[in-house]
């Protein structure tokens, strides 16, 4: 599938779920993918945790960190969305892991931040707003269902990352 195909399939289906799904399930599948990724996280210790399993490749740590940077800017314009407004400035994007944080602070601050994205599709079940959208340049139009959905894949997505880069340092 070339990668024009991929992006229509994807919008397509960011498109279709965020009519169709209610604030509740959005919450609910959010947290299932969490869930996911953190179970992924587990094996990581401090060490295993910063070292990229080849070179060009991010490490645990520094994916997520990753994870943490999106799910802020991500609740962000959720709450902007979900509150009738446009967003203050765009996604920022990824932010290497800090050397001096231990691992176990970068999984807690997703952790918070994870809580932060809960809480706020909780109080969304009149699902204010949704006529409301903004252009993201990877997948195109979204309210802030739209953008819900996209923390579901984004978790999913790095959950596979970790585990894929723990299993290449274990083998190594």
């Amino acid at each position: 599938m070339s990668g024009q195909d991929e992006s229509a399939r994807l919008r397509s289906y960011l498109a279709g779920q965020s009519a169709k799904l209610s604030a509740a399930d959005l919450r609910r599948r959010v947290d299932e993918a969490a869930v996911e990724f953190f179970a992924a996280l587990e094996p990581a210790t401090d060490a295993t945790a910063r070292t990229a399993p080849s070179p060009g490749e991010w490490s645990v740590a520094e994916i997520v960190d990753h994870v943490a940077v999106t799910l802020d800017d991500v609740t962000r314009i959720m709450r902007a969305l979900s509150s009738g407004r446009r967003p203050a400035g765009p996604m920022t994007g990824h932010a290497p892991a800090s050397a001096a944080t231990p691992y176990p602070e970068l999984v807690a601050r997703v952790r918070r931040s994870h809580a932060a994205a809960l809480e706020l599709l909780g109080t969304l079940d009149g699902e204010p707003h949704t006529d409301l959208r903004i252009s993201d340049g990877d997948f195109g139009e979204l309210n802030w269902k739209g953008f819900a959905l996209i923390l579901r894949l984004h978790y999913k997505d790095h959950a596979q990352q970790a585990r894929r880069a723990l299993e290449t340092l274990a083998h190594s």
